[in-house]
């Protein structure tokens, strides 16, 4: 599978390409990054898609939501599925992913992690058993990153969600914010060191604890995840899909 990658001088892209190298069925054939460095690089890297020439089948992108336009735009008019590995988007961002998503395949996820996406499954399982617990959600993440929540906790989120409605977000608390209510679910967000990734929900009920817990130990299970993404979407018609299609 030829690669292009986007974001490739960042940490992931350089996660990314050290993950390619273990792939001999896959080759990346050009980088897109706007403040790397070409002559770092063992393949072409330009600072913007519109300089791309080299064919591909897939794009695959960790790097910036500001990217998201030059990404949609080359992946349309060059019939290139992409699999969008970075967070932050706001609805503006999920109106064009969609539109993008009606031409091409599209697969966008806050966590490529297979174990992350087997977590979102038991979250919702438990919120099934436990109905009347209350969730709390804990995320932690190294001082670079910029976005709070992370993209995987409002996953979880939205996991716990989808079984139970009435659910609805505090995100941290402060001062005197009175007696929890029952509709509550907590999210909070921890940031320090070099921590690669870790999520954690709690179910509290009266004298006991149930905790889903994930941790991350590489960066590495975020590469191998998009390389499996994007070889499902060269295979699928257009469309917006989701790891829980790929674990399919």
């Amino acid at each position: 599978m030829r690669i292009i990658l986007s974001g490739a001088g960042g940490a992931m892209g350089r996660t990314t390409i050290a993950t390619v190298k273990n792939h001999p069925e896959h080759v990346i054939v050009a980088g897109v990054d706007k403040f790397a460095d070409p002559s770092s690089f063992d393949f072409p890297v330009y600072d913007s898609f519109a300089k791309v020439t080299e064919k591909a089948d897939c794009i695959i992108d960790f790097s910036v939501k500001a990217a998201l336009k030059g990404i949609l735009e080359y992946a349309v008019k060059n019939d290139v599925p992409v699999v969008l590995c970075t967070t932050g988007y706001d609805s503006d961002d999920t109106a064009a992913i969609k539109a993008a998503a009606a031409k091409v395949p599209v697969l966008m996820s806050g966590n490529m992690s297979l174990g992350v996406n087997t977590l979102i499954k038991l979250v919702k399982e438990a919120a099934k058993a436990l109905s009347g617990a209350d969730i709390e959600i804990i995320e932690q993440h190294h001082h670079n990153k910029a976005d709070a929540p992370s993209g995987t906790a409002k996953m979880l989120l939205n996991a716990a969600k989808e079984i139970r409605g009435e659910l609805t977000p505090v995100y941290g608390r402060e001062g005197i914010v009175g007696k929890r209510r029952p509709e509550e679910i907590g999210v909070h967000a921890v940031r320090g060191g070099s921590i690669v990734g870790k999520h954690e929900v709690m179910f509290i009920l009266n004298n006991e604890i149930v905790t889903l817990k994930h941790e991350a130990e590489s960066k590495a299970v975020f590469s191998e995840g998009a390389l499996r993404a994007a070889a499902f979407l060269t295979s699928s018609p257009a469309g917006l899909y989701s790891m829980s299609d790929v674990l399919k």
